[in-house]
């Protein structure tokens, strides 16, 4: 008998040495989504295929983890917000609403965020609960955040500092008027400072970052009191998260990694990313792993009943307001995400033609991206204009003289690309790349002249000095804001005309 005892001692002697740091480990679940841009229904895909995402079926997805793991951290990388009618009717109430209804615990700023401005983003989040945050926007002239800069959760006994920043990229892509009442910090500046002071009180660090792959990497490097990246803005799908090494000047890293998880889920929702940590009591990761999961039919039963109904819904609301007819176009308008900065394209033109028609003016130039996709041969749905116009950008008319016309011309000729591509209606001519000139310029089929006044019509955005709109619209003598969104004026065109024109005889030839 004591031999026997000796030897349960001596079992259990070596399963207390073998197992217990095992034991006293933490295992926790995070899922992450970005750039979901109001996709609340299922869609096609040109990379994915038919029928994919939706936020039911996301949501179904996350119920189905949350039923094996428990405790889950759910959050996002920001641009929830804007992309389909679901944004432009509802501006935010409807996507905010759906996301709170899955369970998300936070989301950071997105530059989509801030379309329809501060007072709307602000209203939204107050009417729906959702938690945005954000360490690196600020109240102009104060040292007061807009947004809180972070939040501490309790998951399975741990405490996790997540911090909210957007890209300085970003952030220059909001529009200037926007911006305004705000003042934006370096986001590698501000998160380290965030990380560091929240860092001792924590057992983990998170960073939700609105800016991009490339930067993410860099704060990553960097910043090495942030335990997990989750990034945005570049729409890239990290099939499983990068581990980026510290730089010798990152700081502190208590996780035993010597560097930081990197992670992105692509766009719209295709994908739910999910990373598992084991972490030991002294905050070192034992282990990791991470995948990104498509969102597909098969969880879509598994969603809550009361979001299946909030979903429908909107989307009853939205029906009736979207599928009503406008008109038809004989030939695709196409807009090929690959070349909006590089060429002048049909859709463009419409889309130009529409704001001209609508402001009465002699030419219209617009930034390729206002434009968001392209529309196919046939009948023309309201719905097809939103999506491919979504942004609540007006219709604002510069009265230039001939001269200014041509200097404006020229800067699209030499910048082509640079920041953006643009589109033109009511102006034909060359644009010569190596002369940086416009030539044979014509308008209302007279050669442009110097000496007269003409009506340039533009979107809000690019009037308020964004996209180059600061070097394009010099010296105007009169400047008026019409006041219709540039969708409403392209809704305008089709009604008015039922039948479009052929637009694939473009207005102007970009000669290398």
């Amino acid at each position: 008998m004591k031999t026997n005892s000796k030897a349960a001692v001596m079992l259990l002697v070596l399963v207390t040495l073998f197992f217990s740091p095992v034991d006293a480990a933490t295992r926790l679940t995070i899922l992450h989504t970005n750039d979901t841009h109001s996709r609340m229904l299922p869609f096609e895909s040109k990379q994915h295929g038919p029928d994919c995402g939706g936020i039911v079926r996301r949501a179904g997805l996350i119920e189905h983890i949350r039923s094996q793991e428990g405790e889950i951290l759910l959050l996002d990388a920001g641009d929830i917000l804007q992309g389909t009618p679901f944004y432009s009717i509802f501006k935010g109430e409807a996507c905010y609403r759906t996301a709170k209804a899955c369970g998300y615990d936070a989301t950071t700023l997105g530059n989509h965020e801030l379309d329809n401005d501060l007072g709307n983003l602000q209203a939204r989040l107050a009417e729906t609960g959702m938690r945005l945050l954000c360490c690196n926007v600020l109240f102009a002239g104060t040292k007061r955040p807009v947004f809180a800069p972070y939040h501490v959760f309790i998951r399975n006994g741990l405490k996790i500092g997540v911090i909210g920043s957007i890209g300085n990229e970003a952030w220059e892509s909001i529009d200037r008027k926007i911006r305004a009442p705000m003042t934006h910090q370096n986001q590698a500046e501000a998160v380290r400072a965030t990380a560091r002071r929240i860092r001792p009180h924590v057992d983990l660090v998170i960073l939700l970052s609105h800016a991009g792959l490339e930067f993410d990497e860099q704060t990553a490097a960097a910043v090495g009191e942030i335990d997990l990246l989750i990034g945005g803005h570049t729409h890239v799908e990290l099939a499983q998260p990068k581990l980026v090494a510290n730089s010798a000047e990152a700081g502190a890293c208590k996780n035993s990694l010597n560097g930081t998880l990197v992670a992105q889920a692509g766009e719209w929702g295709h994908f739910v990313g999910r990373v598992d940590l084991l972490i030991e009591d002294d905050g070192r990761i034992a282990s990791w792993s991470g995948s990104l999961i498509k969102v597909t039919p098969e969880f879509e039963h598994l969603a809550p009943a009361s979001l299946v109904q909030m979903v429908s819904e909107y989307d009853q609301k939205l029906q009736k307001i979207m599928n009503e007819v406008l008109g038809q176009t004989p030939a695709d308008l196409d807009f090929p995400k690959d070349e909006r900065k590089k060429a002048l394209l049909p859709m463009g033109s419409f889309i130009a033609a529409g704001m001209r028609d609508a402001a009465g003016s002699d030419i219209c130039i617009v930034n390729s991206g206002a434009i968001r996709t392209d529309l196919k041969a046939g009948e023309l749905t309201r719905g097809e204009i939103y999506e491919a116009v979504p942004y609540d950008n007006t219709v604002v008319t510069f009265t230039m003289t001939g001269a200014a016309v041509q200097k404006m011309l020229d800067f699209v000729a030499a910048n082509f690309g640079d920041p953006d591509g643009y589109q033109f209606a009511g102006v034909t001519g060359v644009f010569n790349r190596k002369t940086g000139r416009a030539e044979n310029v014509m308008i209302g089929n007279e050669p442009l002249s110097p000496t007269k006044t003409y009506r340039v019509s533009t979107s809000s955005f690019m009037a308020n000095g964004n996209i180059a709109g600061d070097k394009l619209f010099t010296d105007p003598q009169k400047i008026e804001d019409s006041g219709v969104f540039m969708r409403d004026a392209a809704e305008g065109l089709l009604k008015k005309l039922g039948t479009l024109p052929d637009y694939r005889e473009l207005p102007f030839k970009l000669q290398s």
